[in-house]
């Protein structure tokens, strides 16, 4: 009986020691989709941009990512414009209408990839084009909910290349809790965001991209 009585509360300490970290683990979750949430929703370009060696912007949906881009290598702000995850069925002269460049520019300094699907894809073209441009510092141009994992990724494939962050907003007029889309967009995200890290997390030689700092600044008239 006193063997019954000693077990039981055994078992019981052991539930309530399980419910205990449960409760931790759920805490940190929630904790963490809170501080993603309030990192991507102050996120904004830099007030003065760096020169780099070139540009690089993700297609999605939403957003100006295409004539920011457009405009950061009309600027000056890069030598070349990588456009990374194009649809197939965009035409190149289409494509430079949406980045809001002349043909002759596009032309002489746009390089396009049909080829990504996804993040890791873009990630992946990103490095390729890193690698046989000789770029070490790049602008990268996308969603601002969708940088911390892009910068995980490109850093996966890359190691320290250096990344100036220019995240487009799709609406700071609506708060994202009160936007269905944009919840459903965040808590989609994060958990992205989760599985980037534990993926990456048995790789070595992974580094997030860190941004580069002290950077010159290009006189742009």
């Amino acid at each position: 009986m006193a063997s019954g009585v000693k077990n039981q509360s055994k078992t019981r300490a052991w539930v309530k020691f399980l419910l205990y970290l449960i409760l931790i683990f759920l805490g940190f979750l929630i904790g963490g989709f809170f501080a993603f949430t309030r990192t991507v929703t102050t996120m904004a370009p830099p007030a003065q941009l760096p020169t780099a060696d070139g540009v690089v912007v993700w297609t999605g949906k939403g957003g100006d990512r295409l004539s920011a881009a457009g405009q950061l290598l009309k600027d000056g702000h890069g030598e070349r414009l990588l456009v990374s995850g194009v649809n197939e069925a965009l035409t190149e002269s289409e494509l430079f209408k949406l980045l809001m460049i002349s043909p002759e520019k596009g032309a002489c300094c746009v390089d396009i990839d049909y080829r990504a699907q996804d993040t890791i894809g873009n990630a992946r073209e990103t490095h390729y084009w890193l690698k046989s441009m000789g770029y070490e510092h790049i602008i990268l141009v996308t969603s601002d909910y969708h940088m911390p994992r892009a910068r995980i990724e490109i850093g996966a494939l890359s190691g320290r290349v250096w990344i100036t962050p220019y995240p487009v907003s799709q609406d700071k007029h609506v708060s994202w809790w009160k936007n269905p889309d944009q919840r459903d967009r965040m808590v989609r995200e994060y958990g992205k965001l989760l599985l980037t890290y534990l993926r990456q997390a048995g790789n070595k030689t992974q580094r997030e991209a860190p941004e580069l700092q002290n950077m010159p600044i290009k006189d742009v008239p």
